[in-house]
């Protein structure tokens, strides 16, 4: 039920915003935030690799890529991705790559034009550290009464980060979204109320990963009937907007 006490998504949305990364300017800011994240903060790059000291990859050219704004001070809190289907058919998601024998048959089984994979996802050291939480900011969810309002949006801060991936899922009819995920995030995205279906056992992927999926319509009416945060921050505006188009369209 929504608080009235302290309502988070209108708290959330006064101090942050979610904007597709859909210039060269944002999108260096994406893969500089990306490097922090992945190259300086955790050896899952080598920096080496990536001497302008942006980390990207060749899944970039075909992802649509999300950052996350601190309205108060503009700077990038964090950034994530969903790493489209090949019409073509000749490129494979990352995750279909890491599974073999019935995981990968099962992965195969998902509508291949409409399965996407959501990666990157990370949220900055600045926003970590401000009350010394782990890499996804909102790890230690609901530990203390926070005083001011900014510290008290702390444990939600992933929350823009889902609302800009379902977006564009929306947008590009997805209805199976993939990810291969620490287990630190999939806990943060289930205590959220999104549960994230395992395929297969985990793996060595840039650290300890597991492989997993969730359905589209299945998020939607499991934060719908529970009247999660996701569903009033991150799904139900969404949802009003893109019924709202398809009608027009229709018209």
């Amino acid at each position: 039920m929504r608080d009235a006490a302290f309502d988070i998504p209108i708290h959330y949305d006064r101090h942050f915003d979610v904007i597709r990364a859909a210039t060269p300017r944002l999108l260096r800011d994406a893969y500089r935030l990306r490097y922090q994240v992945y190259c300086v903060e955790n050896p899952f790059e080598d920096p080496e690799q990536h001497i302008t000291a942006c980390e990207s990859d060749d899944d970039d050219d075909r992802s649509i890529h999300t950052l996350l704004l601190h309205r108060r001070t503009g700077e990038m809190a964090g950034t994530s991705r969903v790493i489209l289907p090949d019409q073509q058919k000749s490129r494979p998601l990352p995750m279909a790559t890491l599974l073999n024998g019935s995981d990968r048959r099962r992965f195969d089984s998902f509508p291949l034009g409409r399965t996407a994979e959501m990666s990157r996802f990370a949220i900055s050291k600045q926003f970590r550290q401000r009350r010394g939480e782990e890499r996804y900011a909102d790890e230690r969810f609901g530990d203390a009464t926070l005083i001011e309002t900014e510290r008290r949006l702390m444990p939600f801060i992933s929350l823009g980060l889902i609302r800009g991936l379902f977006g564009i899922c929306l947008e590009y009819g997805i209805t199976h979204l993939a990810a291969v995920m620490e287990p630190p995030l999939i806990r943060i995205l289930h205590r959220l109320g999104l549960q994230f279906v395992p395929v297969g056992g985990t793996v060595m992927h840039h650290g300890l990963r597991q492989p997993c999926f969730a359905v589209l319509d299945e998020l939607i009416q499991h934060s719908r009937e529970s009247d999660s945060i996701v569903w009033q921050y991150a799904m139900e505006p969404l949802l009003g907007g893109y019924k709202k188009t398809r009608r027009h369209a229709a018209a």
